[in-house]
């Protein structure tokens, strides 16, 4: 069965939503999240849209989608195009849809005179590694992700 790319539209909401809510059940994630189908259509097709969505269609149902961020290289003057999430269904893992869907991001990237694709991967999970290394992903030697959380931001604004 081919895997057909396109931009997700506000319609898709809840179905972004619920696969959004799988990967964080597939990476553990053990607070849930705070993420609802009303802060997807404020935020993704909202008139200051934060976030993008291409959804992975096969067989004539949604089985993937890749969220996407623009960033900024300062030293290239160019922008980047960030992976936040690729998440595939079980059923359709193998039959294309994460390499279709990656695809259309680098398409995109491309056409937006992106100068890198950026992709975070959690470090346990060996098949994703695997996956984006054979795309051509490069794990970052020389520099290592940092994070200030909610609290973290509070205590430093103080």
């Amino acid at each position: 069965m081919p895997v057909a790319i396109r931009p997700a539209r506000p319609e898709d909401s809840a179905v972004i939503l619920a696969l959004i809510q799988r990967l964080a059940a597939f990476e553990g994630a053990t607070d849930g999240i705070a993420l609802t189908e009303d802060i997807i259509r404020r935020d993704a097709f909202g008139d200051q849209r934060r976030f993008e969505v291409l959804i992975a269609e096969r067989g004539g149902g949604v089985c993937g989608l890749v969220t996407l961020l623009t960033s900024y290289s300062s030293w290239n003057g160019a922008p980047t195009l960030v992976v936040h999430d690729l998440f595939v269904e079980s059923d359709a893992r193998g039959s294309g849809a994460g390499r279709a869907l990656l695809t259309a991001a680098a398409r995109l990237a491309q056409d937006r005179g992106c100068c890198r694709m950026d992709v975070n991967v959690v470090a346990w999970n060996d098949p994703a590694r695997r996956f984006y290394a054979g795309l051509g992903f490069a794990p970052l030697q020389d520099w290592l992700p940092c994070r200030l959380d909610r609290d973290g931001m509070e205590r430093l604004a103080e």
